[in-house]
């Protein structure tokens, strides 16, 4: 009996230090592989604790910034720096934002025509993003950067169409596009019925007749015939065929997804569409920064395809993704509107296991799981969305992950 009780206790005790020692290689590798940020700060313009990035994506044309939620102060502030970053040191040329493709157009067309994105933007872009005290900066940056030899150019690649620019020009905008190339669609009787419909979309209103529906179906089916006709001219955005087909397809998807008639995660392929059209027309050659929510950029979530899905697809190793994630702190939660307390991740898990480094802001590269770090090729614990525990593989999610200790609530206007 005794023989059988120190047995055991040996046997538990070396159970016990593995334990120990795996958890000890998570913190050393993550330690020794983790890229240090020393500042999340919009003000600080000294880029050495970044310099390590410049290896990493060296090769990429494409990088993808994500966010927890919308409403994380600290994130946003974290990415504008980074903006900044890939901007003045690693050439990039474009910022897409997750918005409305043609309400960022129409602000890109009047910042050509002498107007600012400070201005334009407001009401336009998604409100969370407009309002936000943290992401100002990077408005004032690319203003004071257009008329350079090195602009930030802007666009957006969203298929949903809120903005007030859609809501008050678009359909005007059109309709003086497809009569400049003799279109007798604009005079139609269904004309009217598809400005009523589709601005109750833009609006967010989601009631429709079945009749209705056949006719606007119809209505938006001839015009994409009509403008399959008309070449491009490769001018403006407002004045490319090609440009005004693209936003044809996400009416298309906005509105059969707001009816019913397909599912909501179709807003992700054609999202994925039109920026794979921008990367590959207006912006072909340019290096691309895209600014979206983490699910939107994730190269996966279950069965789930994302816009990053799509993309990684196409442009595969010229693509990466950075998913940012938290250990504590709040961020509003624009369902409520109020700011709401993170809960401090589980033990094992991946905040846990960057907090136990000691270091407050990171960035962990997913692609070179060497010496010790295949434990993050296995299903862990992680925050994707909304600060609430997903437990998944998450090198198959992003390429990367930004890690903020302390994630303070955006300031809105």
């Amino acid at each position: 009996m005794k023989l059988k009780l120190i047995c055991f206790l040996i046997y538990f005790s070396l159970q016990f230090c593995d334990a120990q020692k795996s958890v000890v290689s998570k913190t050393e590798w993550l330690a020794n592989h983790a890229i240090e940020v020393k500042s999340i700060s919009v003000e600080n313009t000294d880029f050495s604790d970044l310099e390590n990035l410049k290896n990493l994506l060296k090769d990429k044309q494409i990088v993808l910034l994500g966010e927890q939620s919308h409403g994380g102060g600290s994130t946003y502030s974290a990415k504008v720096r980074l903006v900044k970053f890939l901007h003045q040191e690693m050439g990039f040329e474009v910022m897409a934002f997750e918005s409305g493709m043609y309400d960022c157009a129409k602000i890109a067309r009047q910042m050509e025509l002498g107007s600012t994105l400070i201005k334009e933007k407001t009401n336009s872009m998604f409100y969370m993003y407009s309002n936000s005290t943290e992401i100002e900066p990077l408005f004032n940056y690319i203003d004071a950067h257009k008329n350079t030899e090195t602009p930030l150019l802007f666009t957006g690649m969203d298929s949903q169409h809120t903005g007030e620019k859609s809501q008050s020009s678009m359909l005007n905008d059109l309709a003086s596009f497809l009569n400049m190339h003799n279109s007798k669609i604009p005079n139609t009787e269904n004309w009217q019925l598809f400005i009523k419909k589709t601005n109750e979309i833009f609006k967010m209103q989601r009631t429709i007749t079945n009749t209705e529906k056949l006719l606007f179906y119809k209505t938006l089916e001839d015009i994409k015939k009509q403008l399959i006709t008309i070449p491009s001219t490769n001018t403006n955005l407002l004045e490319d065929t090609n440009f005004w087909l693209q936003i044809m397809a996400s009416i298309t998807s906005q509105a059969k997804r707001y009816w019913g008639d397909i599912d909501d995660i179709d807003r992700d392929r054609q999202m994925a569409d039109n920026m794979s059209w921008l990367i590959n027309n207006p912006f072909k050659g340019k290096k691309v920064i895209i600014w979206a929510h983490n699910f939107h950029i994730a190269k996966k979530v279950d069965n789930i395809k994302p816009m990053g899905y799509y993309l990684k697809k196409e442009f595969n190793k010229k693509m990466y993704s950075i998913g940012f994630i938290g250990y504590e702190g709040a961020y509003i939660d624009f369902v409520s509107g109020k700011n709401k307390k993170i809960k401090k991740p589980k033990k094992g898990s991946l905040e846990y296991s960057i907090k136990n480094t000691g270091i407050k802001n990171a960035i962990v590269d997913f692609n070179n799981l060497f010496n010790g770090g295949l434990w993050l090729k296995k299903p862990l614990e992680g925050r994707l969305a909304n600060f609430n525990t997903y437990k998944a593989i998450y090198p198959d999610i992003f390429d990367g992950i930004f890690y903020i200790e302390q994630t303070t609530p955006t300031i809105q206007k």
